[in-house]
């Protein structure tokens, strides 16, 4: 019974001998670097300082970007040609709006008054549409706001008729007409002032509380 325990007792040493010797040979050096690397976030590369880099990573404004060039791609250099003449039309017959109405202030208001020396408020509408660009309005202010395309404030333009109600009581009816200018000031024949006069929407609030709609006559869409 020894002699079998002895044998035993043998085996079990070779193998654990085996054992170690395998571990040894196959033990690797202890590398704290890759430990770090794969316990580390992972660090984004260096981006290019770029705007465009920057803007190209938004997929829908990629897409816009790609048919717009595909769009100026398919217009050709003669058609490119007149869309810049007509841009440069319709901006001149704006400017001759706007210098025509502005050379008006101070011109004296009558009610019923079409000018040149006298206006009320459509009257004087009337006149700069038809002595600048020859295009001609109705007579009244709450015909003039059913002609050319109808305008949101935010979305108004020189050259554009601003249309108010400015009754004491309030009714949404039209009874004032107006040119939007620019940067928030339109020009028109004001009762109350008695005279052509510019205003500021943001320092008379009265005008934008009243505002109605917008009128657009001529085509900016180029």
């Amino acid at each position: 019974m020894s002699l079998v325990r002895k044998i035993l007792l043998n085996v079990l040493l070779v193998q654990f001998l085996i054992f170690l010797y395998v571990e040894t040979v196959n033990r690797q050096p202890y590398d704290t670097q890759k430990i770090v690397q794969k316990t580390s976030p992972v660090q984004p590369k260096e981006l290019p300082q770029s705007l465009l880099y920057t803007f190209w990573q938004d997929k829908k404004l990629q897409k816009e970007i790609i048919i717009s060039q595909k769009k100026i791609a398919k217009i050709s250099k003669p058609k490119r040609v007149q869309i810049a003449k007509k841009s440069k039309k319709i901006l001149s017959k704006i400017d001759k709006i706007a210098k025509y109405a502005k050379a008006k202030l101070g011109t004296k208001y009558v009610w019923g008054a079409t000018g040149p020396k006298t206006f009320d408020c459509s009257g004087f509408t009337k006149e700069v549409f038809r002595s600048t660009v020859g295009i001609k309005i109705p007579r009244v202010s709450r015909d003039q706001a059913k002609v050319g395309k109808l305008i949101k404030y935010e979305e108004l333009k020189a050259g554009d008729m601003v249309f108010f109600d400015t009754e004491k009581k309030f009714s949404g009816r039209v009874n004032h007409v107006g040119i939007y200018l620019d940067n928030g000031e339109f020009i028109h024949a004001s009762s109350a002032r008695k005279k052509v006069i510019i205003t500021n929407f943001k320092k008379k609030p009265f005008y934008k509380k009243r505002f109605l709609w917008g009128r657009r006559v001529i085509s900016t869409q180029s």
